[in-house]
């Protein structure tokens, strides 16, 4: 079993995001730590709107092999796939758009939208790239997301996508995953959109356990 123990702090600017409002939740479960894909149509590009763990020069390789969309084990144990379901085939077009996302050696989390869940709750949708060189089983991270002048949505939130929810994250796939938020969170996300230079994202203390 390989554990790796990585300490970073990135800032980043979140891209695409305004028409984000518009988006509801599919019937799937959906807490911290497990996910369905929501509607879509924003670009992975190259620009700041993410937050990388690992020790990559952060320069994105056109060698890399192209991303692949990763249903969650959870959705595949509902039956769920890609060419079934309108939100994950909609996200699948977003990263075919940009198949070589991520950077080398390293996992990188890209802030998409708001979802709002049927129950009421609202959520953020995160992709979850995995260019390390091997499959992640179990990665966990402090999620810190909010703007410069002190409105933050997270400080230092635990975040977990493990091998139970999720399944095996493969090398070269992206997984989606929802953060749920206040209510008055929403208006601080609504507001990052309008201010992207000072937005402030980082993944601390972050533990990542990889398949051998």
């Amino acid at each position: 079993m390989k554990k790796l123990i990585l300490y970073i702090v990135l800032v980043s600017i979140i891209a695409g995001c305004s028409n984000s409002n518009e988006d509801t939740a599919t019937d799937t479960e959906k807490t911290a730590n497990e996910t369905s894909a929501e509607k879509t149509t924003d670009v992975l590009d190259d620009s700041e709107n993410k937050a990388t763990v690992g020790s990559s020069d952060k320069s994105k390789s056109s060698e890399a092999p192209d991303l692949k969309l990763q249903v969650t084990k959870i959705d595949k144990e509902q039956g769920i796939t890609i060419e079934n379901n309108d939100m994950y085939r909609q996200l699948n077009e977003v990263i075919k758009a940009d198949p070589k996302a991520g950077f080398p050696n390293d996992f990188t989390v890209y802030p998409r939208h708001l979802v709002y869940n049927e129950n009421g709750g609202i959520s953020i949708l995160f992709l979850g790239v995995n260019r390390l060189d091997a499959p992640i089983k179990s990665i966990y991270f402090q999620l810190t997301f909010g703007n410069q002048n002190g409105d933050y949505i997270f400080e230092n939130k635990p975040v977990t996508l493990n091998e139970k929810t999720f399944g095996l994250i493969e090398t070269d796939s992206a997984v989606p995953f929802l953060v749920d938020i206040h209510p008055e969170d929403e208006e601080i996300f609504m507001r990052l959109t309008e201010e992207e230079e000072n937005i402030d994202i980082s993944l601390d203390h972050t533990e990542v356990e990889l398949k051998e």
